[in-house]
């Protein structure tokens, strides 16, 4: 097995941002102007079958992480009711607050906004009001940051992850 300079090995699991979970299958030096060489890692996602990515070295500690441990998962899921996303009406500086959440990379605001969303939801529908499109698309934009990479941690399929942390959530 070859090493990386990241740290990273050949074969390992890691997640890239934007993508989730990939495997890296190799380094290669690529050329794709034709004119400068350099050393990239090529990452096949595991959701995506037949697709890869090149990523150069040179930036992979900033696009690419090793994926939690089922202990930093826990750790994460617990800290949420102590995590509270204020969603205000204003739909310019809501759009603003879940973008900046979807792109922070922390979980725990991830978690949290699922929770504070799905909620709203909830109450929207039991008083029979209409649901927002934008309320559901946040929702799966936040479920697909989080579910797969717990998913493969955890050992458990995609759509038990929900489940998985309302049980945790509710012995916290």
């Amino acid at each position: 097995m070859e090493r990386l300079e990241t740290e990273f090995l050949q074969d390992d699991y890691v997640v890239y941002k934007g993508v989730g979970v990939c495997r890296i299958e190799c380094i290669e030096t690529k050329s794709f102007d034709g004119m400068n060489s350099s050393e990239y890692l090529k990452l096949v996602p595991l959701s995506r079958n037949g697709s890869s990515y090149y990523v150069p070295m040179s930036f992979a500690g900033a696009k690419i992480r090793k994926p939690m441990t089922r202990e930093e998962i826990h750790s994460v899921i617990d800290s949420v009711p102590d995590t509270e996303i204020q969603l205000t009406r204003d739909f310019r500086q809501r759009k603003s607050i879940i973008e900046a959440i979807l792109k922070s990379d922390d979980y725990s605001k991830i978690i949290a906004l699922i929770k504070t969303v799905y909620l709203h939801t909830v109450q929207c529908r039991t008083s029979g009001k209409k649901v927002l499109v934008s309320d559901e698309n946040t929702l799966r934009m936040a479920e697909n940051i989080i579910y797969p990479e717990f998913s493969f941690v955890l050992g458990i399929a995609q759509e038990e992850v929900a489940d998985y942390i309302g049980k945790r959530l509710e012995h916290a």
